[in-house]
Order: structure tokens, then sequence, then C-alpha cells
């Protein structure tokens, strides 16, 4: 999709965009142009290429945090006893434990996921494996295996979760505020809300900066060289 800069305000590609976009959706933009409708048209471009810069730094985010999680959780998992004698494995995907079983909305988010993982890995020879459904697990899921007043995320976090951010001198509440954030954000580019709060947008681009930094500093150091939130902020159409 071109930009705002290669699309002049008065072609008639932005003449025939503009009849697509609601009063509703348009709204926010008018009150943040002051009514000038060129330019919350342009702002709503701008919108268009921040989420994508959002999005494209999301995808490294969730990617790490995910694969951190999941190695602690399957070295977790196979050290607890089952009720019918023995350990779980350490695919705690196909065998979670009783704690992960009931903070997985009693299995239905890894039920979903399997789901998901089968219907597109239809047709292949090989069998669903552990990382495809991983793979479809929904970022709720992580932000929610994360501590708060729960006795039950409490202690995954002691005995499991924590073990995944070793660089970090925080409480695992205080990671969870980043995380939870994060969802947030995450949320409102996955439905093309406006992203005219840019501080609430940088502030997020600082949490996805320490979280990473916590699990692995080479990680963050990747995000911040390859990230183009704070260039595409910077290009607020005046």
């Amino acid at each position: 999709m071109s930009s705002p800069q290669q699309m002049e305000p008065t072609s008639p590609v932005w003449d025939a965009f503009q009849g697509y976009i609601s009063p509703a959706r348009l709204g926010p933009y008018l009150s943040t142009s002051r009514g000038n409708r060129k330019k919350a048209i342009q702002l709503y471009h701008w919108n268009i290429g921040l989420s994508g810069a959002v999005y494209e730094s999301l995808h490294f985010f969730e990617v790490v945090l995910r694969n951190a999680l999941d190695a602690e959780l399957g070295a977790w998992n196979s050290t607890q006893p089952k009720p019918t004698g023995g350990l779980h494995g350490a695919d705690w995907l196909t065998d979670p434990s009783a704690l992960l079983h009931k903070l997985t909305r009693h299995g239905n988010d890894i039920r979903d996921a399997t789901t998901r993982a089968k219907r597109a890995t239809r047709g292949r020879t090989m069998p669903t494996s552990h990382a495809d459904v991983l793979a479809q697990m929904s970022f709720g899921t992580w932000r929610f295996l994360l501590p708060d007043k729960t006795p039950a995320r409490k202690l995954l976090w002691r005995n499991s979760l924590m073990k995944a951010f070793p660089h970090t001198a925080r409480t695992g509440t205080e990671v969870t505020h980043d995380v939870a954030g994060i969802y947030q954000l995450r949320n409102r580019v996955a439905h093309l809300e406006p992203l005219l709060r840019t501080g609430s947008v940088h502030s997020n681009y600082r949490a996805m900066r320490r979280v990473l930094g916590e699990i692995n500093p080479l990680m963050e150091q990747r995000f911040v060289s390859n990230q183009r939130i704070t260039a595409h902020i910077s290009r607020w159409p005046g």
C-alpha cells in the first residue's frame, strides 16, 4: 500500500478511498486533526504504517517470549507427578500437569490451538508436532500464565517461568504488567484501532525492550536494530 508521502491528498485514489472509510472510523482522526479532513486521511494512512511497524515488532517479541516460556514449561512439566503414578512428559501441550491444565482455561487453550494446528497442517504426511501447536497458541495464553494475585500463577512463576527471564531483577508482577500492556497493544493492532496515543505506543515499545533484555540481551539488541516504530512515530503528519 502506498504511504501518505506517496499518495497526493487530491488524487482520485484519495477521493475514492475516503468513500470506504465510515464516519465512525474516521472520527478519531478528524478529532485529532481538529476537523481537517485532508489531515485526517493523512493521519489514517500514517496509522496504517505505524500498525505495520508495531506488528513486525510484536511478531519478534511474541516468538521470543513464547519459546522462552515453552522451554521452562517443558522442563517443569516433566518433573510433575501423575495421579496414576510416574511423571508427566516434557511435551506439556500433549500431557499437561494439573496446574497447567487449570491455567490454560482447563485445557481449552491447548485444545483450540491443537485444532488450529491440525487444520493448518492438513494434508501433510508428518503428524502435527509440538512446534505446530505451539505456533497456534494465542498471545493471551502467555500473558495469563504469568503471575498475578492468583496463587496458582505465583506458584508457576516461582517454580518455572521466572527461569525464562534470567536477566531480570524485577518481580514477576512487574514483568506481567509489561506483557499485559503489550497484549493490549497487540489487540488494538489486530482490530485495526487507532494508535494515535503515541506516548502509549512508545511506552509499550520500551516494555518490549525490557522484557526481551530480561530473556536475553542479544534479543533486545536485535529487536532495537530492526524495529521501525520510533522512526514512524517521528513521521507524524503535521
